[in-house]
């Protein structure tokens, strides 16, 4: 979010603890939630930066889409094309770009990783 939501956010006392704010003349709660393609810059700048751990214990990071991009870059063996090293290598400016985090977590891509898990192709599953 920009500084003048952040701001705004402050102001009405917003946090992830207490979404909402009471309206001064209905007297009635307003939910206020971030937008979609902010949220899913943030989870992708997680998942590159830090990861994900799964209930079950499970890791997953950009090792993994490292691990693939390995093995597809000099292979005919390609699930996810238009997954490139330019998807993790996000700085500055790049980190707003809401196509590559979409990408990143695309179906396809979703599909590639459990394909190369399930055939022992990617090793990382789990590894941190």
């Amino acid at each position: 979010m920009g500084p003048t939501n952040i701001g705004l956010w402050k102001s009405l006392n917003i946090t992830p603890s207490s979404p909402s704010f009471i309206n001064p003349v209905t007297l009635k709660n307003i939910h206020v939630f971030a937008d979609v393609p902010h949220l899913l810059k943030l989870i992708r700048n997680h998942f590159i930066d830090r990861g994900f751990i799964f209930s079950n214990n499970t890791y997953i990071g950009r090792k993994i889409i490292e691990e693939y991009l390995g093995i597809t870059k000099n292979s005919d063996f390609k699930l996810a094309y238009k997954i490139t090293e330019k998807h993790l290598n996000v700085m500055g400016t790049q980190r707003q770009n809401v196509k590559l985090a979409a990408q990143l977590f695309s179906n396809t891509m979703s599909t590639a990783i459990k394909y190369c898990g399930e055939k022992n192709i990617i090793k990382n599953i789990g590894n941190r």
